[in-house]
């Protein structure tokens, strides 16, 4: 049911994409400097308690390399009580290319493009995810689930902050969000560090 809850948020966001999309390069941009920081309203996600429970949600677990700058999609909706269209949510999509399988039909080397809620607008960086952006180069152990209606083909982390792990000894770089690069996330406390322990009981990720 939570499962179901997320999906709908994403495919109701896709269905958005109708009204009113501008594409956009969202490149590092200096890592952020300088952008004010928006964070905006999560909606409902689920939240596993356990390895085992995040394993049988997702579709895929893989290790995976981000390749290129983030492509941004915004969108807008019509808000009549300021009498114009206004940004409703951003989506940002990125391909990671394939280094380790842990669960599901892909294969070392294959591309997959991974969704996630953020976008910069003139100085501002505003998200819906408790994840840090994705950045050229970076790599990280994924839990993604496949995406539906416009986005179909594409994946979405699991659980939002749930669904993307660090590697360990991987030197990630600092945006100037979050003072936690190491661990993905802006908030310390968003950081699951009770399934990170178990994932790294359970997989070999060297």
């Amino acid at each position: 049911m939570k499962k179901n809850i997320f999906i709908l948020l994403i495919e109701t966001m896709c269905v958005f994409l109708l009204a009113s999309c501008s594409n956009a390069d969202t490149a590092n941009k200096e890592l952020f400097s300088g952008y004010e920081f928006k964070k905006l309203d999560e909606g409902n996600r689920p939240v596993y308690n356990s390895l085992d429970e995040l394993e049988n949600e997702c579709d895929i677990i893989v290790v995976g390399t981000f390749t290129g700058d983030a492509r941004q999609d915004e969108v807008y909706t019509y808000e009549e009580s300021f009498g114009k269209d206004v940004l409703s949510f951003i989506i940002s999509q990125n391909d990671i290319e394939v280094s380790k399988i842990i669960k599901g039909n892909v294969k070392v080397g294959d591309k997959i493009s991974v969704i996630q809620l953020y976008g910069t607008v003139d100085t501002k960086f505003m998200t819906n995810s408790n994840l840090t952006p994705m950045l050229k180069d970076d790599k990280w152990l994924f839990f993604l689930s496949e995406s539906n209606g416009d986005y179909s083909g594409a994946y979405y982390c699991t659980g939002d902050n749930d669904g993307r792990y660090p590697l360990e000894n991987f030197s990630y770089r600092k945006t100037a969000l979050t003072d936690n690069e190491n661990l993905g996330v802006y908030n310390k406390e968003d950081f699951r560090e009770d399934i990170y322990k178990e994932i790294l009981k359970k997989y070999d990720l060297k």
